[in-house]
């Protein structure tokens, strides 16, 4: 087998290592001299991926050792493999680490440089500072670059925490025709922005801006998800007939509760709603929507801060009457309701067509004891009910013997299912 794969002319065997990823890939250059420079043809996803490293090193300070050198190093890793590569394309190119911007510009632009070269396909770039601050100096994708481009293969395109301009933004919409998937998060200065185009292909917009931008516009034919999680802002769903799920962050959310009509226009049509409220710290009460028939899911991101900020829930759901899913993720503020205390219960109201509930953040005390016993009992045809004691958070503090008692707490709603509904405790 080895003899027959060593025969194989180089661009074949470059296809077979483009099955695996770039680290193993590399590793087969010390096979034999044969193979030491064939990891060079990879046409798969170049993917640099250490966001984890430099989640760790943000609570280290810099200094030989640690941030700098981890930084340096990534550096020479992700230079040293553009540099070796001798394909005339590649599926992807994925970069995530913390870097020191200011000296690690021109590298920055040479990455770019090399995913239009190479004619990407998938492109991400993330800049996230593991340090939680914002950094005084920020990479800003240079205009200039779509001029010189052959970024006309781009189908996904990512870019997080780095200020990319809603000129930008349009020019890659416009010169780049098969581009389905598109995400910018973090961004200081995206300004106006209009999404619009008859031959746009697009179908996947995240639109997370860090800075309030003046207003966006879209007109997209194909468009079927779209999150948005800024400040409010001046925004037009203006043309969008194939929009199915939509998602909006805390701030956005917040709007929408108190200004319905600014969702009526699209909500008949959508199939999945997901409001985020996290991490508000004043409470808060959900509104009930007008009823519609057409959302089979809903997911809601709440911080529990009284008892009715948790128990408004099922008057909300109360808004769908076909509603398929609900997934609920709870923060908790302060500390929750204890045992025997008396807390406010929802009215009865049956949910007639709810079959699964998934609820993140469960932590075993009498207010979400209670509400998960209220679904329970309304919901008459629930075929799954899953509890994840894990909070919904990137740093979870719970001990595993924490987290063991909340699961024994948990397990007391099991004798309450419906006879033949699944019970899941993650």
């Amino acid at each position: 087998m080895e003899d027959w794969l060593t025969q194989l002319p180089d661009d074949v065997l470059g296809i077979i290592l483009s099955l695996l990823d770039v680290k193993e890939a590399v590793r087969t250059s010390t096979l034999s001299r044969r193979w030491e420079y064939v990891w060079t043809l990879f046409s798969g996803c170049l993917d640099f991926d250490y966001s984890d490293v430099a989640c760790e090193l943000g609570f280290l300070r810099p200094g030989p050792g640690t941030v700098d050198v981890a930084r340096q190093n990534f550096l020479n890793r992700v230079n040293r493999v553009m540099e070796w590569h001798q394909g005339p394309a590649i599926d992807g190119l994925r970069i995530s680490f913390d870097l020191d911007v200011e000296s690690s510009r021109c590298d920055i632009d040479r990455w770019v440089k090399f995913a239009m070269d190479k004619r990407v396909k998938k492109f991400c770039l993330d800049l996230t500072c593991s340090h939680g601050y914002i950094r005084r100096k920020r990479y800003t994708f240079p205009k200039h670059s779509l001029s010189l481009s052959n970024f006309n293969s781009l189908t996904s395109l990512s870019m997080k925490n780095v200020d990319v301009t809603g000129e930008v933004i349009e020019s890659f919409l416009c010169k780049c025709p098969l581009l389905e998937e598109l995400s910018v998060v973090e961004s200081t200065c995206i300004g106006n922005l209009q999404i619009s185009g008859p031959s746009l292909k697009l179908r996947h917009l995240e639109i997370i801006p860090r800075q309030v931008s003046a207003n966006i516009e879209i007109s997209a034919s194909k468009l079927v998800s779209f999150k948005y999680g800024g400040a409010p802002i001046s925004m037009t769903l203006k043309y969008v007939p194939a929009l199915k799920v939509a998602r909006f962050g805390t701030k956005y959310s917040l709007f929408l509760v108190r200004n319905f009509e600014q969702l009526s226009v699209i909500l008949l049509q959508l199939d999945t709603l997901a409001l985020d409220f996290w991490p508000l710290t004043y409470p808060m009460t959900l509104p009930r929507f007008p009823t519609t028939t057409n959302l089979k899911q809903l997911e809601l991101k709440l911080n529990v801060i009284d008892r009715d900020t948790l128990f408004s829930c099922a008057s909300l759901i109360r808004s769908f009457p076909l509603l398929h899913r609900f997934a609920l993720q709870l923060c908790w503020h302060g500390k929750p309701i204890e045992r025997g205390q008396r807390i406010l219960k929802a009215n009865k109201h049956p949910h007639l067509c709810l079959k699964v509930v998934e609820f993140v953040g469960f932590v075993g005390y009498l207010l979400d004891i209670e509400f998960a016993r209220y679904l329970l009992k309304n919901a008459v045809t629930l075929e799954r009910l899953s509890i994840d004691p894990r909070l919904p958070c990137r740093l979870d503090f719970m001990t595993t013997q924490e987290k063991n008692v909340v699961r024994e707490r948990a397990r007391e709603l099991e004798s309450e299912l419906s006879p033949g509904a699944e019970f899941v405790i993650l």
